[in-house]
């Protein structure tokens, strides 16, 4: 008896030629690259995203400097906040464009069952989510960084034009602070990604995100005794307090170094969660 080895390439019988590849994870990046770029929610959400922060810069600083133009106000919505913080206003919203996106690039396929045509090409289920975390990671990044900067350089200019108090990126702090904005906004849209493939429901991860990142915080910080202070500077949003211009639950605050560990340790302990969860589960 002997056994057939089959070849890298097959001939059928009507002559046409089936090549086999074998699955690497750089055809499982690709796959979920075109996945990503073939969804047009996926650019809507970063136009809107980097609409959203430049825009709002421009608005904010307006206001700030009152109506465009007018003598400075020095009691209207922004006084007392820094310039970067008020041109870094849009971020508050963007937190919730790049949430939603990353909630239905991790749970959409469930709800197509689309999920488990995946699972079926790529039997190494933790390449999924990998691949999915190193798209979503790459296309947010630049995103980010283009509404930030871009933020920054009009809503300064706007500021400057008013006779308002601008900051420059050199000052201290100013660069880790856009930056870190930006390491943020994607830390977010990460968080979304993986707890989109853990719940499998893109309202239910969209509704666990906002609860965790807005609701939450603000909560805890109005209704909790300052004891509880200690805790709170560990949630997602006060451990990003550290080097961005987000609002922190209670009064106590990480370092910069501190801050940023905690925030990614939250992003991956969710990512791995969703690799256990989708290696675990039937789908």
């Amino acid at each position: 008896m002997t056994t057939t080895i089959p070849s890298p390439t097959t001939v059928l019988p009507d002559r046409r030629l089936v090549r086999h590849y074998r699955q690497s994870f750089g055809r499982v990046l690709r796959f979920e690259w075109i996945k990503f770029r073939t969804l047009r929610a996926s650019w809507a959400g970063q136009l809107l995203l980097m609409a959203l922060l430049i825009g709002f810069a421009a608005l904010a600083s307006a206001i700030s400097n009152n109506r465009m133009g007018q003598a400075p106000d020095r009691h209207g919505p922004f006084a007392g906040v820094g310039p970067v913080a008020t041109v870094l206003t849009g971020a508050n919203i963007g937190v919730l464009v790049v949430g939603v996106l990353g909630c239905v690039l991790g749970a959409r396929e469930y709800g197509s069952r689309m999920i488990a045509s995946t699972v079926a090409a790529v039997p190494r289920r933790w390449q999924v989510v990998v691949g999915k975390a190193l798209v979503l990671t790459g296309v947010l990044v630049v995103t980010t960084l283009v509404g930030v900067f871009g933020a920054f350089f009009l809503g300064m200019s706007v500021l400057h034009s008013g006779g308002n108090q601008t900051a420059a990126l050199g000052d201290p702090g100013v660069l880790r602070q856009v930056l870190g904005m930006a390491g943020y906004l994607t830390a977010v849209g990460l968080l979304g990604m993986g707890l989109g493939v853990l719940l499998r429901s893109v309202a239910g991860s969209i509704g666990v995100l906002i609860a965790g990142l807005l609701v939450l915080p603000g909560l805890a910080g109005a209704l909790l005794p300052t004891s509880w202070d200690p805790a709170l500077k560990y949630l997602p949003s006060s451990a990003a307090a550290a080097f961005t211009t987000v609002e922190r639950a209670g009064t106590d605050v990480l370092g910069v170094g501190a801050g940023v560990a905690v925030l990614v340790a939250w992003v991956l302990a969710v990512l791995v969660g969703a690799v256990v969860a989708i290696s675990r589960r039937d789908v």
